[in-house]
């Protein structure tokens, strides 16, 4: 049996000068895409990786600094030292994410209408799939929204929490990871337009919302989170488009 720090056996391409670190972290990657190399794998160390790739010692040290920077490479030192394959980290990920969707100009619209996309789906799966400690969960925060309905700022932490709880009972890391990002783009704005009786209405919807994930009903949680997400699309870009205007809670 291997030992658990030889490294990987798969052959690498020398790497023509021209491209140098370039084309070391075009394979790797490419490997971990292919699962040819897979999360937690030893790739060796930066001088046999040097060596296997062709290249000199600092054009390795520059590709792999910058696949650390990916996230798709850990370098340890020490006696166990060397290039290991990442874990793999979806905060990273939706963090990354979020930051590159504000350089790009990404509209209010366009991030709710991914919202809904995956909540929507999130809901429907979480009234499928959901367990007993993710009721809890869920229950739990939603006692502490229906006690917090004065103090708006803890409030919008703890019904950001229930969306988040909603979309960790769908048991899909994917949508997770995408909830992640777009919160962080989303709160922000949907903050400021929170009051003492949009609050009210918040529970309401959030009850029946989880009684229906309760009793395992995937249409009517997929309608009822349809229904809260375009009622916030329509009054946050009715109100970016004229700060003036009141629409109602």
């Amino acid at each position: 049996m291997a030992s658990k720090f030889s490294p990987s056996t798969r052959a690498w391409a020398a790497v023509p000068n021209e491209t140098l670190s370039g084309g070391i972290v075009a394979q790797i990657r490419a490997a971990v895409l292919n699962r040819e190399i897979v999360a937690g794998q030893f790739l060796g160390s930066e001088a046999a990786l040097s060596e296997q790739f062709g290249v000199s010692r600092m054009a390795a040290r520059d590709a792999l600094r910058t696949l650390e920077g990916l996230g798709i490479v850990e370098i340890r030192m020490g006696a166990r030292g060397g290039v290991w394959v990442a874990q793999g980290n979806p905060d990273r990920l939706a963090d990354a994410l979020a930051i590159h969707l504000k350089l790009i100009g990404i509209t209010s619209g366009e991030v709710f209408d991914a919202q809904m996309a995956i909540e929507e789906m999130a809901a429907k799966l979480a009234a499928e799939r959901r367990e007993d400690a993710d009721l809890e969960r869920l229950h739990a925060v939603l006692a502490e929204l229906s006690s917090l309905k004065g103090e708006l700022n803890r409030f919008a932490d703890a019904s950001m929490r229930f969306h988040e709880a909603i979309v960790q009972a769908s048991h899909s890391r994917i949508l997770l990871a995408q909830f992640h990002a777009l919160s962080i783009v989303l709160e922000p704005v949907l903050r400021p337009n929170l009051t003492p009786s949009s609050a009210v209405r918040i529970v309401r919807h959030h009850k029946m919302l989880l009684a229906a994930i309760e009793s395992g009903d995937g249409t009517e949680a997929a309608r009822l989170m349809r229904e809260r997400l375009a009622y916030q699309r329509s009054k946050t870009l009715s109100q970016e488009a004229d700060p003036a205007s009141q629409v109602p809670d």
